[in-house]
């Protein structure tokens, strides 16, 4: 007999997701940056294109990851934080946090769909989103999903976003379209992209999907333990690497998971750089260079971390984000910034400050 208790009852006896603060709530508006709210309507939409392959978190899973995730998100609690704004205010009140800023789970980028049903799906998910914010104003923010797979659309969706108050849009760290081709984001079919956001002040924030070849990455649930952080490293070193930045200096974007695994190993990549000429084919600065460009979320469970991503980014390029509502969160984001070593200064900014500024809130 198995020792693992059946999928649908594991989580029972688990941490809570969600726990009130410890903290002591601070007099300035706290923002969280990385939050999810699912829109079952698009994803009813996008269901006739569905295919399995196509969505590499999935496509790489356990079955035991698979039950377990299915069982988890089935629950009443679980689907109303998902997809319930009256539920989130709950959540947020205990934990201390004035604003969320929306943004489709990554399981709904549906990058599969041909263009038309794109846009299509992606209008109705801004329309969920704007929704929700016209109803609760000043407690939610929302970012835009995109047609990633058709570049030109993906701009046009852009300025349409734009048009209804966002101030940003969400992306995977790759592109999977139809025919199951992967386009990277140093790719220069988003040149047009990177400038358009860069001209509408409009913030990218990057939040993987999964990892698009994850075949060693099926057991101990590493396809998210491991392969989201690997999927930022990834993309963020192609397009530094790729001169993204290099053409686009004013592109802001925040990376989710406290920016993957490169800020805590970026001098190796600075290393090659100087030693090795295929690194120079875009770039004339070094890597962590570009890579201070950025900016980062404190989704990393262990607070001296944060206090590496300050001082390694500045305070002005680290923000508050707890991946609400999924169970990889951070159940108490303001008490467990107090843990930070952060000076007041830089807590205003990290808890607040730098969202305010980038997605254009209050």
């Amino acid at each position: 007999m198995s020792s693992v208790l059946d999928p649908a009852q594991q989580f029972v006896d688990l941490s809570p997701v969600i726990a009130p603060t410890t903290a002591t709530r601070p007099q300035y508006r706290t923002v969280d940056v990385h939050t999810h709210l699912a829109v079952p309507a698009a994803a009813a939409l996008a269901k006739p294109w569905h295919r399995p392959e196509l969505e590499p978190r999935a496509r790489f899973s356990s079955p035991e990851t698979l039950a377990y995730t299915a069982a988890l998100r089935a629950t009443p609690q679980s689907t109303a934080r998902f997809e319930d704004a009256e539920s989130r205010l709950v959540d947020m009140d205990a934990q201390g946090i004035d604003t969320q800023v929306l943004a489709v789970p990554p399981t709904e980028y549906f990058y599969w769909l041909p263009d038309s049903e794109a846009v299509r799906v992606c209008r109705a998910q801004h329309e969920r989103l704007a929704e929700v914010v016209a109803r609760f104003p000043g407690r939610f923010a929302a970012i835009a999903n995109l047609p990633l797979a058709h570049p030109d659309l993906a701009v046009e969706m852009l300025r349409e976003a734009h048009d209804l108050g966002m101030g940003g849009f969400e992306l995977s760290a790759d592109v999977m379209r139809a025919d199951g081709t992967i386009i990277e984001l140093d790719d220069r079919r988003y040149d047009e992209l990177w400038s358009t956001a860069t001209d509408l002040a409009m913030t990218a924030v990057l939040h993987p999907q999964g990892f698009t070849h994850g075949e060693r990455f099926s057991d101990y649930y590493l396809v998210n333990v491991m392969c989201m952080p690997l999927a930022s490293t990834l993309a963020v070193t192609r397009m530094i690497l790729g001169g993204v930045w290099h053409r686009h200096p004013e592109l802001q974007m925040v990376v989710v998971h406290g920016g993957g695994y490169l800020p805590f190993y970026v001098a190796r990549t600075d290393h090659a750089w100087r030693h090795r000429p295929e690194l120079r084919h875009h770039i004339d600065r070094a890597p962590s260079d570009y890579l201070r460009l950025l900016h980062v979320d404190t989704n990393v469970f262990e607070p001296a971390m944060v206090g590496h991503l300050v001082a390694q980014q500045g305070a002005d390029r680290v923000l508050l984000g707890t991946d609400y509502p999924f169970d990889m969160g951070t159940p108490d984001p303001l008490g467990f910034l107090e843990d930070a070593g952060l000076t007041e200064d830089q807590r205003r900014l990290v808890l607040g400050g730098n969202a305010q500024r980038l997605f254009r809130i209050g």
